[in-house]
């Protein structure tokens, strides 16, 4: 006789197990009858002298609990006992499952019914094993059945496009109709149903002899699932709507992700159906007032234009607020696209955001990573936060054709009113007239060299037309469960509100594969995204001549040329000269993931990007003054790119211990980033117009190439334990190596650890459901740090300069070296809390943060005797930013036509500079005051005017009787802290609103703030040749005499002291409509006519609408520059 030994788990004990064959039980079924006779004899012997409180009955309600947490529950109800191999339950999963009163087989039979285990139950034994997966006898083949049905909602309807899978295997979608059919279906196999907005339901396939039957793994969905059979199995499987459930929101924090119930840090996130339905061209524009605890504010109008991003303030003195942005795990530039290396042309909308070069299209989901659990694992990058950009994937199920094509224009929201041509012109000669000064055609062309009578709106002429936009996007997507694909691309023109024809074309192409081997062991995913931009903006912004031009101001002369004066440039000769941009960026990643192990996976990413910037600058000797001596025609080229590579090895395990899982995470990270200048070419003097484009026709060139190189090494852990579902433990360590530092400073430490606690499990809290659904604390601790200086600081560093000797060009030094100076690190604590009211109806969270970073990398200014100004160092300063956000979740009204969620937050932030130790010996004594803001606002206090000159005055705070510029609280001047440009508080409120097949969304954004009044924008009065709106006028006379003797034609000291006061702070607080989206999706019915899946048709609106005090344009980009504009699109989206 041969018997099979395995060794079990008792006690933390190996055990033998013995195991019975098939071969056994035939050739020795007397012995076998004898045993299990003595066994019952002896059973009942036991049960005459002690009575047992345990039956073979289950109840039990669970969900995502470890397969050993169940057992347990079983041997506690049962009193059987559970002997397993040690390796056993290292391949079961996450077991959810909700019985009453069943039987233990049948208990066993559905808990396992998704698992690679079998059990044989021997007395009050049960024996776990892996299960034999033998072949099937040739001569024998397996049973299969057909299965058909149709997927509906409560309401009775069909639910087109939901998802039909066979769990391990594969699936499909169900048609417009709602039906499916899946066939050779075998006994044990399970269909899971599924939707986006639904629970899914999973149907177990079972064989009692020549019957087939159908039911739910767990058995509250029975009455969702209806059997018929008819030559097969007929399922109608009713999907109810899906109640937030924290422990299905997967949250990507990079290098792993979790559920939103285990999460220890701090994370806001926006996804694809948020931004699709605004109508913006950098998903920065869609995620403004959506995240607590960022600050997004966009420079100006432009297509392209930068944007501000600050992620819970600014931590340095240099006012470098720039986040991380990774793109499908690849670091993306956060720098301006132009501003790569070497020299930069500008054009009127700025700087380009790099983040413009991505399709908001394109994305699936944007991830802010936060605190320091959150953002230590990227280490020295982390300090000013992180974003995640994930693009759009494959996913199984048919192949879908979507196209979505949109047109829509776009105005400036609101003009100044600017004073007419009578108006101005009397000011005019009030200011020549209070001056003393007697108006000439040379210091007053518009009262004796214009014609008086005529009027230009020039806001309306320059920036008044209407920008229009096109769009079309076309995707292809489909795949099984083994390998899916998805491949976009994405068109868009856009005009400008400029006089003359500019415009901005982008065209982009993502595409994405990803392959699971049969086993699942291996998958592999590729995913490239190529952008490309064309764009002819205008060099300089027009808005600040729209504004401050004189209304008489003649563009042409009388023999039909462009008019020049000292005093303004035409706008119209600004608009001549050509400013071409042409860009292109590519970023792609390549994932390799294998199964080593149960519970042990290797991964590998291997990523590559790209950036180039073609440019070109042609200002024309026709677009100048003709009688200036210094004009000639001038051009400038530049081409630069940037190459960044990066390899990502990774190895993680996950263990389940008792009634805790263990999961640990190690890796590490290489990056190389080259950025080169070929050429910057300024050539001048061109024979022609027509030649300047041909560098050899110049008769002055210059040519400049530059160079950096930047790499990146780390090596990182992440440890984290969860018990019971209930207590979690998070830990990560980071250690990074940078090329920016010397020798010896080259490498730094960051880590953080987090905690939390799901106290609405606690046995105290199960009366309290009803109201509180959840309830979590957490808490975290983290060092993260900055390397955020330019390359090769710590190096001499030399310049070539225009004298030569002897023929040769020589060398100057540019630089100081110093090695000395170490990583810039930032501190960083929270505290939180997690609540779910009314099963998650309502979601409450309020948060606690302080950041301080302190070894500040700054540029430290030394004597000038020394030959430089400033050389690179760290300071022992410390910059404190804290505050508190909130966010607050709920679903108003869930019916079964209707449907309203709403969605706030609210961020309130302080900065300070808390300490900076010998402060008086550096440069920045006389700019910074500890205790305060380091974004503080310093001006005069305003007093009045002078009752003899009539002219605004300032108050002499130290009176010493005289007016200085310096900082009051330091003794070194006038000037004393105002209040900080930072918003004392910001957020939004989104809603959204469903009635059957509408849907209506609106969102508003909301900043408290201190702006800049628009009077100050210009240091000249009122009565001077510049232009200005009448509200400006009115506040000016105001502050003084009735006889209006300060509007002066001439520039005086006590104006420059009055622009730079109090009186020109103001509330540029705001409330507004940003945006605004209304949708109607076809009913399945009619769609199916047309030979559709779905059809949306939609209407979208931008910065619709803005309550405020402020007095400018525009109280967000605020200043003379081009605002944000109103936006109106109109679009359909087809799905084939």
């Amino acid at each position: 006789m041969q018997f099979m030994q395995k060794t079990a788990n008792w006690l933390g004990l190996p055990i033998p197990l013995p195991q019975r064959s098939q071969q056994q039980s035939r050739l020795q079924p007397n012995l076998v009858r004898a045993m299990k006779l003595t066994v019952i004899l002896l059973t009942v012997a036991f049960l005459q002298v002690q009575a047992t409180g345990f039956s073979q009955r289950i109840t039990f309600t669970g969900k995502h609990l470890p397969l050993k947490q169940v057992l347990n529950a079983v041997e506690k109800q049962t009193g059987y006992v559970a002997f397993y191999n040690r390796d056993v339950l290292q391949t079961a999963t996450p077991v959810s499952i909700s019985v009453q009163d069943m039987s233990l087989a049948n208990f066993l039979d559905l808990v396992l019914a998704r698992e690679p285990l079998t059990y044989l139950i021997e007395g009050k034994t049960i024996y776990l094993s892996q299960k034999d997966f033998a072949p099937t006898p040739i001569g024998l083949p397996i049973p299969r059945i057909d299965i058909t049905g149709t997927v509906k909602n409560k309401a009775g309807e069909t639910l087109p496009g939901a998802s039909v899978r066979v769990i391990g295997l594969g699936g499909t979608t169900t048609t417009p109709k709602g039906t499916f059919s899946i066939g050779a279906v075998t006994e044990g196999m399970i269909l899971q149903f599924s939707m986006v907005g639904y629970a899914p339901i999973e149907i177990v396939i079972r064989k009692s002899g020549e019957e087939w039957t159908a039911e739910p793994l767990i058995t509250n969905y029975n009455k969702n699932v209806i059997v018929t059979k008819n030559n097969g199995i007929q399922l109608t499987v009713i999907l109810e709507t899906a109640i937030s459930n924290l422990n299905e929101i997967i949250i990507n924090k990079g290098y792993y992700t979790e559920t939103q119930k285990l999460s220890t840090g701090s994370t806001a996130s926006v996804d694809a159906r948020a931004i699709e339905k605004q109508p913006v061209t950098n998903v920065l524009q869609a995620m403004q007032g959506r995240m607590p605890g960022m600050t997004i504010v966009q420079s100006n109008g432009f297509p392209g234009s930068a944007f501000t991003v600050q992620i819970r303030g600014v931590n340095s003195l240099l006012q470098n607020s720039q986040p991380l942005y990774i793109v499908d795990g690849v670091p993306f530039l956060s720098d301006a696209i132009n501003a790569q290396t070497g020299f930069v042309i500008n054009g009127a909308n700025g700087a380009t955001s790099p983040l413009n070069s991505i399709s908001p299209g394109d994305i699936e989901q944007v991830e802010i990573l936060k605190d320091g659990d959150a953002t230590a694992i990227y280490g020295s990058r982390g300090a000013n936060g992180v974003i995640l950009i994930t693009t759009k994937k494959g996913r199984a199920g048919k192949t879908l054709l979507n196209i979505n094509v949109n047109t829509g224009m776009s105005h400036v929201p609101h003009m100044l009113n600017t004073l007419k041509t009578p108006k101005y012109l009397a000011l005019r000669r009030q200011g020549f007239a209070n001056a003393g000064l007697t108006p000439t055609t040379s210091n007053a062309p518009d009262l004796k060299t214009w014609d008086t009578t005529a009027y230009t709106d020039f806001q309306q002429l320059l920036i008044g037309n209407t920008a229009k936009s096109t769009e079309a996007n076309i995707s292809l997507s489909g795949g099984d469960e083994r390998t899916n694909f998805l491949l976009s691309g994405t068109y868009h023109h856009e005009s400008t509100v400029y006089y003359m024809d500019k415009f901005y074309n982008r065209g982009s192409l993502n595409v994405s594969i990803n392959h699971r081997s049969l086993d699942q062991k291996l998958s592999i995913g590729f995913s490239a995204m190529y952008l490309a931009d064309n764009n002819t903006l205008a060099l300089q912004d027009l808005t600040t001549l729209a504004y401050q031009l004189s209304p008489d101001f003649p563009l042409y002369n009388k023999d039909g040329s462009l008019y020049f004066n000292t005093y303004f440039s035409n706008p119209l000769g600004v608009m001549s000269v050509t400013n071409r941009n042409k860009s292109s960026n590519i970023n792609s990643s390549l994932n390799i993931r294998y199964k080593l192990l149960p519970g042990l996976d290797l991964k590998v990413m291997g990523g590559f990007g790209r950036a180039d910037m073609d440019q070109a600058q042609l200002t024309p000797r026709a677009a100048q003054d003709p009688t200036s001596t210094t004009a000639v025609s001038r051009a400038a080229f530049v081409y630069s790119y940037t190459n960044n590579y990066i390899i990502e090895p990774q190895i993680s395990y996950v263990k389940v211990l008792g009634k805790g899982k263990i999961s640990a995470m190690a890796g590490g990270s290489w990056q190389y980033r080259k950025s080169r200048q070929p050429y910057y070419t300024i050539a001048s003097n061109f024979s022609s117009d027509d030649f300047i484009e041909n560098v050899s026709s110049a008769a002055t060139i210059s040519t400049y190439s530059s160079s950096t190189d930047y790499k990146f090494v780390s090596i990182l852990g992440r440890v984290n334990y969860v018990y019971n579902e209930r207590y979690i433990l998070n830990g990560i360590f980071r250690r990074d190596g940078s090329s920016r530092f010397g020798p010896n400073n080259r490498f730094g430490n960051f880590g953080a650890i987090g905690a939390a606690w799901v106290f609405s499990d606690e046995s105290f809290m199960q009366g309290q459901h009803a109201w509180l659904s959840f309830g979590k604390l957490r808490g975290s601790f983290g060092i993260t740090g900055s390397d955020n200086i330019g390359n090769y600081q710590y190096l001499d560093s030399y310049s070539s300069t225009s004298y030569s000797y002897n023929g040769y060009t020589g060398l100057v030094p540019s630089r100081i070296a110093n090695s000395k100076y170490k990583w810039e690190q930032t501190q960083k604590i929270e505290l939180a809390m997690e609540l779910g009211f009314l099963k998650d109806r309502i979601r409450f969270t309020p948060a606690y943060y302080n950041n301080q970073t302190g070894n500040q990398l700054v540029s430290y200014t030394i004597s000038s005797q020394s030959g430089f100004s400033s050389y690179q160092a760290n300071l022992p300063a410390k910059v404190q930013n804290s505050g508190m956000e909130f966010t607050l979740n709920t679903t108003n009204i869930q019916k079964k036509n209707f449907n309203w969620t709403s969605n706030f937050n609210i961020s309130f932030n302080r900065n300070k500079l808390k300490s900076f130790p010998n402060i008086k010996s550096t440069s920045y004594y006389s700019s910074y005051v500890v205790g305060n803001p380091i974004s503080g606002i310093y001006v005069y206090k305003y007093a009045g005017y002078d009752s003899t000159t009539g002219m605004p005055k300032v108050e002499d705070m130290d009176k010493n009787g005289t007016i200085s510029y310096g900082l009051y609280p330091l003794g070194l001047g006038d000037r004393y802290f105002y209040g900080t440009a930072y918003p004392k508080y910001y957020g939004g409120f989104s809603n959204t609103i469903t009635y059957k097949q509408f849907t209506l969304d609106i969102m508003f954004q909301f900043v408290k703030q201190i702006g800049t009044d628009i009077l100050s924008t210009s240091l000249y009065p009122p009565g001077y040749i510049y232009n200005l709106s009448e509200d400006a006028l009115q506040k000016y006379l105001a502050d003084g005499p009735a006889d209006q003797r300060h509007v002066r034609a001439n520039y005086s000291t006590a104006v420059g002291n009055y622009m730079g006061s109090d009186r020109m702070r103001v509330d540029a607080s705001f409330l507004r409509l940003k945006n605004m989206a209304f949708s109607y999706e076809l009913p399945s019915d009619l769609a199916r006519n047309m030979h559709l899946t779905a059809a949306r048709i939609y209407l979208q609106g931008q910065n619709l609408l803005t309550i405020t005090k402020y007095k400018g344009y525009d109280p967000e980009s605020q200043g003379l520059t081009l605002p944000p504009l109103r936006t109106f699109t109109a679009g359909i989206k087809l799905s084939l």
